[in-house]
């Protein structure tokens, strides 16, 4: 993984990689406060440095798990190996953008968005975090994108 941050994202790449950092943020926010997408979509725009995040995929990110969020649950919570009360709001955030990307963005490869989970929830998940994720989101996998196993 040590090779990982010295090799340069693409620029698309990237930008869509700190859209999933303000996500997790985003997602967070809402869980604890129920706004609706369009005042976190607000907020972030004003109130934090959006100038190289994909706003695209962040704005239709959140807008579709926001409006999905019973599909969405109906996704992870029969794949968790533990309570639901168990499991913090960051890393249900974490598995929400990983369910979204899995139903809805075929062009990324099933296992670039469970590196991608397994990253996020490294940087803000608690411990073993990225383990536990890893795990769930790989049975949504295939579940969600049998053709890719």
């Amino acid at each position: 993984m040590s090779n990982k941050k010295n090799k340069k994202l693409p620029e698309p790449l990237a930008a869509k990689r700190r859209a999933r950092k303000r996500l997790v943020q985003a997602l967070y926010q809402w869980q604890m406060n129920e706004s609706p997408a369009s005042d976190i979509i607000n907020q972030f725009l004003t109130e934090q440095d959006m100038g190289k995040v994909d706003q695209t995929f962040f704005q239709q990110t959140l807008r579709w798990i926001i409006a999905n969020m019973d599909e969405v649950k109906a996704e992870i919570n029969p794949l968790m190996e533990r309570s639901n009360y168990a499991v913090g709001e960051v890393e249900k955030a974490i598995m929400m953008i990983g369910v979204y990307e899995f139903k809805n963005n075929p062009e990324t490869p099933y296992k670039v968005v469970l590196n991608e989970a397994i990253e996020l929830a490294k940087q803000y998940g608690g411990d073993g975090a990225h383990t536990f994720i890893n795990g769930t989101l790989h049975k949504a996998s295939k579940k969600l994108r049998p053709l890719e196993h």
